[in-house]
């Protein structure tokens, strides 16, 4: 017969890894449905008046 500590400890690992897929599952999913940022067309806006006007800008920090 298998020792009552063994189950337990085997439970708590059949647990953790169903939480740990559901988890990995769920950002999965969430990373496919995240939309891009709309700063990167703003940037490129920024730039490109910049430099019409001959003005060179630097927007990093």
């Amino acid at each position: 017969m298998i020792a009552p500590a063994l189950v337990i400890l085997l439970m708590i690992i059949g647990w953790s890894a169903a939480a740990f897929a559901m988890l990995w599952g769920m950002l999965r999913i969430a990373r496919y449905h995240h939309k891009p940022s709309q700063q990167a067309p703003h940037d490129r806006q920024v730039r490109a008046i910049g430099a019409k006007n001959g003005i060179n800008l630097s927007l990093s920090a």
